[in-house]
């Protein structure tokens, strides 16, 4: 994993993408120090508020996965909630044998479409569609 040109992992980690998790969350040690390269400061130790006019000078957040390079952009990873920008790290440690992990969450596959194929055991991962225009809700 590399924010820019600078990696932030320098060994191999474990990840899983979840649906269930809205945003990117990795070892705390390891999102602390992404924060604090950016200038993003914490809110109750939980999440990460930065300065909304440093969103367009920040760098691609560059994630390898199977040996496949996916990468995200400011405007992936910093979201506009009520007015201020909510820098989408959040830092958990997950113990071994499980951990340590990163947390690829709905900030990942908003840009990229994941195919979970249980019965061969596989992933396949696309860059996601852009609509064309406003979705509309269907109920049938």
């Amino acid at each position: 994993m590399k924010f820019g040109s600078t990696p932030i992992v320098s060994t191999a980690q474990k990840a899983i993408i979840d649906s269930g998790t809205s945003l990117l969350a990795g070892p705390k040690e390891q999102v602390d120090a992404l924060a604090k390269q950016v200038g993003a400061q914490s809110v109750m130790g939980k999440e990460y508020t930065i300065d909304c006019s440093k969103k367009a000078s920040l760098p691609a957040l560059t994630v390898t996965l199977g040996g496949k390079d996916f990468t995200l952009g400011p405007d992936d990873y910093v979201l506009t909630v009520s007015g201020q920008c909510l820098f989408a790290f959040t830092g958990i440690d997950v113990p071994a044998p499980r951990g340590p992990l990163w947390i690829m969450g709905d900030v990942f596959m908003r840009k990229y479409y994941c195919v979970f194929d249980y019965g061969n055991k596989k992933m396949r991962i696309a860059p996601a569609a852009k609509a064309a225009h406003n979705s509309t809700e269907i109920v049938v």
